[in-house]
């Protein structure tokens, strides 16, 4: 497998999943609790969507025979999917969670956020188990090993990244935030152009 792919691959699954862009909301969901929790939750977290990463790409290809969906037709709306995410990181938007100071009390008092909302479906939310259906459905076995552990490795740094938000935040500072999350975006629209395209090439070219 080239190591191109490979870096690409690290590059749009670390893009999408965006846990620079996601810090802000992991402090106001963990609001109140202690620095030791936030690790625990955010440990819970990455293993919960890596988990969920690792079940997609191993089980990619079963589900998409399942449905009766070619890859060609995946990549176009996976890419479409990306592009529609990286806009709203080019703009600063962030409408994947939306949580009113009331449903994010009743979350804390109800469920264990490092499952639903954070793991999934914030860590391995839609952009993300699609980014990872694609890579491992045009990937050999030795490929998706290569992948899981590419996958172990964002999740790891995910993990380091939300574990220490307070201070990563304080330092970038909401500015430096939001143009770094706004750089990954041109990154992602570039990558999701690139899946629309090659869908559409494989369509067209039978």
């Amino acid at each position: 497998m080239e190591i191109g792919f490979l870096l690409k691959s690290f590059i749009t699954l670390f893009t999408i999943i965006d846990p620079i862009g996601g810090a802000p909301f992991f402090l106001s969901i963990t609001a109140g609790y202690s620095e030791k929790e936030r690790q625990k939750i955010a440990l819970k977290a990455s293993i919960t969507a890596f988990i969920t990463l690792l079940i997609f790409l191993w089980t990619g290809s079963q589900l998409l025979y399942f449905f009766q969906i070619s890859i060609s037709s995946f990549k176009i709306a996976g890419g479409i999917l990306l592009f529609l995410t990286a806009l709203e990181m080019l703009f600063g938007k962030t409408t994947q969670i939306k949580t009113t100071e009331k449903e994010t009390i009743q979350i804390k008092e109800k469920e264990d956020v490092s499952i639903v909302p954070l793991g999934i479906p914030y860590l391995a939310g839609p952009g993300a188990i699609t980014t990872t259906i694609i890579l491992g459905e045009t990937s050999d076995i030795f490929g998706k090993i290569a992948l899981s552990i590419i996958i172990f490795f964002i999740i790891f740094i995910t993990f380091f990244i939300l574990a220490y938000s307070s201070k990563i935040f304080k330092f970038l500072g909401e500015l430096g935030t939001k143009a770094v999350v706004r750089i990954l975006g041109l990154i992602l629209a570039s990558i999701a152009i690139e899946y629309i395209t090659h869908g559409l090439k494989e369509i067209f070219m039978k």
